[in-house]
């Protein structure tokens, strides 16, 4: 089986960290994977660290640049990578894919079949609404997504509040999406716990993201000021992550008088060992596609609190797995975090239960298998 992998990126986030752990799971059942990357100069260049990671793994790669409009020219180009290299599947990830490879399949000779990943939705939306179908209106984003999922042979979202949404919002029919959880066999992040460089407080609480709108952090930061109240100096917020919304939230600590409280980090590449030292992982965002910060906390034998809307109310049982707080009530999240924080024997079970689940149903081999399966019943359809 030949699949040609096609997304635009332009940097290495939630969609790219999966194609560096499907695309090698795949290889190594037989699969054969190319990719071709779409990009913009404006977003990413040309070539970079992710198309360097696909060569390291022996995938062979391309690279269209599409502009910021289709025009014949490229739709020409991404035609002729898609029937010349004897594809049996086009599999699209993300809307500028999804768009340019539908429009090729509608106006133009598209031989392999075409399937497509949802990974998530339209930021601006989810970041006001979550995954709230009767929000949604007929906007340009919603119509490109509803045509291009139009021409695709078959389908598959990574949680099931991301497949509700697009049959409720008439975005996909269910007869053609499927759901494919992802799965990753992530790092014994729990072996780093006792790291005393890594802990930074008596109680220590982490959130980790990029620091956009609807992660959530401002609600986080409201609620530490409960908590303040309470621990004084012995708690300590530590966020780890960079983005456009860090000096709005900055400002906030300090207009509230949390700066010994809250420590801003930056960007690391020990998140899943700071979570293994610290009381508890906090994802309070208004919507997730999926959420791997999940499965790193689940990894670090840390408990996780998030707001109960999709996917935290998915990948968690509330009081067995994970904890869930009403959407956006920063009293009842402060309350929370402090029972967590005064019962820290109770949350060994609720981590032990949240990392077997990591492993018996998150994991690699579980979704490789599932996507070859989903692979096989598109092209007998």
């Amino acid at each position: 089986m030949r699949v040609l992998f096609v997304q635009k990126e332009g940097g290495i986030f939630g969609a790219e960290n999966y194609q560096l752990k499907v695309v090698p799971g795949l290889l190594a059942e037989g699969v054969q994977i190319e990719f071709l990357r779409l990009y913009t100069n404006y977003q990413g260049g040309e070539d970079g660290d992710f198309i360097d990671r696909l060569e390291v793994l022996g995938v062979k790669t391309y690279q269209v640049n599409i502009g910021k409009i289709p025009t014949l020219r490229v739709l020409n180009k991404i035609k002729n990578i898609a029937n010349n290299g004897d594809f049996d599947i086009i599999h699209t990830h993300l809307i500028h894919a999804d768009f340019h490879l539908a429009l090729i399949k509608a106006f133009m000779k598209l031989q392999p079949i075409l399937v497509s990943t949802k990974h998530g939705y339209d930021n601006n939306f989810t970041s006001k609404f979550g995954f709230d179908a009767t929000k949604q209106t007929k906007t340009l984003y919603y119509l490109i997504s509803r045509w291009g999922e139009r021409q695709m042979d078959a389908s598959y979202t990574i949680s099931k509040g991301l497949l509700n949404f697009f049959i409720k919002t008439r975005l996909a029919t269910p007869e053609k999406m499927r759901l494919i959880h992802y799965g990753f066999d992530m790092p014994e992040n729990y072996l780093s716990k006792g790291d005393l460089s890594l802990r930074l407080a008596s109680k220590q609480i982490i959130i980790a993201g990029r620091l956009i709108p609807f992660k959530g952090h401002e609600f986080l930061i409201r609620a530490m000021a409960t908590l303040k109240s309470r621990y004084k100096r012995e708690v300590k917020l530590l966020i780890l992550g960079t983005g456009e919304f860090e000096s709005h939230l900055r400002q906030l600590v300090t207009e509230m008088g949390l700066l010994n409280q809250i420590q801003f980090l930056g960007y690391s590449n020990r998140v899943g060992a700071y979570m293994a030292n610290s009381d508890v992982v906090v994802v309070p965002s208004v919507s997730e596609g999926f959420g791997v910060v999940f499965l790193e906390a689940f990894s670090a034998k840390t408990p996780v609190i998030s707001w109960d809307v999709p996917s935290g109310n998915e990948l968690m049982e509330n009081g067995k797995t994970g904890y869930l707080v009403p959407p956006y009530d920063v009293d009842k999240l402060a309350e929370l975090l402090i029972q967590v924080l005064d019962n820290p024997k109770k949350q060994e079970k609720v981590a032990e239960r949240a990392y077997n689940r990591l492993k018996s149903h998150f994991n690699l081999e579980r979704m490789i298998n599932e996507t070859i399966e989903f692979y096989k019943k598109a092209l007998s359809t």
